[in-house]
């Protein structure tokens, strides 16, 4: 199914004026200018003012008044069925085997999968795995200090 960009802006023009309204009742900071509701009041002002863009980017481009919902083919909802299952079963998996894996296989297995799945070329796949996995590693490993598990690769790292 695809949203026109028109309801698609106006649905993040209401979330946004939601974020503002809602932030209005935040307690305010003795002796400060700003509170605890400015990033989250930021962020709803962001949304009203992109979410307009989109409204007004898809009335121009519609010409009048657009179909707001397009239905999809069979096709198409069997592959979104599909791709829905396929990060189902990959959340699951990193709840339920990432002690016993390792982040790094488990991530691994992931991305192979999905992107043999996607391009269905084994050589670009299995770089794509390894560099995004490498990747995946460093940063959360390194940079942002955060211990994954690493199972049977627990010496190795």
């Amino acid at each position: 199914m695809r949203i026109h960009d028109a309801l698609a802006g106006a649905l993040l023009a209401a979330l946004g004026g939601a974020v503002i309204w809602y932030v209005a009742g935040f307690p305010r900071v003795a002796g400060q200018i700003y509170g605890p509701d400015l990033f989250p009041r930021l962020i709803g002002i962001g949304l009203v003012l992109f979410g307009a863009g989109l409204v007004l980017r898809g009335a121009r481009a519609a010409g009048g008044l657009p179909a707001l919902l397009d239905l999809p083919s069979n096709g198409e909802i069997r592959r979104g069925l599909l791709a829905t299952l396929y990060i189902v079963a990959s959340v699951l998996a990193v709840v339920f085997l990432a002690e016993r894996l390792g982040s790094q296989i488990l991530v691994f297995a992931i991305l192979i999968s999905g992107l043999l799945a996607v391009y269905r070329r084994p050589v670009l796949s299995l770089a794509l795995a390894v560099g995004l996995t490498v990747a995946f590693d460093l940063i959360f490993r390194v940079l942002l200090r955060v211990p994954l598990p690493s199972g049977p690769l627990t010496g190795v790292l």
